[in-house]
């Protein structure tokens, strides 16, 4: 009767731990996120620095409040990780509902901040195009504005809007998709202006610098294209 009864009450903590350890389980879930390379100030119970993420379908960094238990984080390096992320039961005041634990790391890069944060200055102004081969235009409204975080550009090329997209390597810019809006020019020097233009930009890649307010583009060490710095919302 004896041996019964510790059977049966064996059996009894067997089945609640799986049936809550079951529970337990399916609450916790494995996403995966990439951090970037730099800490920023945040404010959650109190001022503090917070990582910089994205998730899955993210298009904008995100701070995130909350610490990854096992992982090491070194700024300079953007990283690619999978977490696990389990759900609180009781959920502390002013805490994160859920806690995550590193579970793997998919990518790390070293990222080049001096090259970043010059390239976030880019991205915060419109770039008016002062020279291009060697010549000054005469007049013209042509324009690129670069979005931050979205590898696309847009702009006009002085009759139509342009747009696409563009990577960036070290100190190299490939456009890539560039097209453009098809009004007819009245102006046969602006309409010439914009073919060559977007001619110089399809599919292309430059050596680039940012000197002073402008930004210069180069092909095989020779400037080919000139920019003025202008207010980003004077379009």
């Amino acid at each position: 009767m004896k041996n019964l009864t510790k059977n049966t009450i064996y059996k009894t903590i067997l089945s609640l731990f799986l049936i809550f350890g079951t529970v337990s389980f399916v609450k916790a879930d494995t996403i995966r996120l990439t951090i970037k390379e730099e800490l920023a100030n945040c404010t959650g119970v109190a001022p503090q620095t917070c990582f910089q993420v994205k998730y899955k379908n993210s298009k904008n960094w995100e701070f995130f409040y909350s610490q990854i238990e096992g992982f090491t984080y070194k700024p300079g390096y953007r990283y690619v990780i999978d977490v696990t992320r389990t759900k609180r039961k009781n959920v502390p005041a002013d805490a994160s509902a859920y806690t995550y634990k590193f579970k793997k790391l998919i990518k790390k890069q070293k990222i080049n901040t001096k090259k970043a944060d010059s390239w976030a200055f880019v991205t915060k102004h419109n770039w008016k195009l002062i020279q291009i081969n060697g010549t000054t235009p005469k007049s013209t409204t042509a324009f690129l504005s670069f979005q931050a975080d979205k590898n696309a550009m847009s702009g006009s090329g002085g009759c139509n809007r342009i747009f696409g997209g563009f990577e960036l390597k070290d100190n190299q810019i490939t456009f890539k998709s560039i097209a453009s809006t098809r009004m007819a020019c009245a102006d046969a020097d602006k309409s010439k202006l914009e073919a060559d233009f977007l001619k110089l930009l399809s599919d292309n890649s430059f050596r680039y610098d940012i000197a002073d307010q402008t930004l210069n583009f180069y092909k095989d060490n020779k400037l080919v294209l000139m920019f003025g710095m202008a207010p980003l919302n004077n379009k």
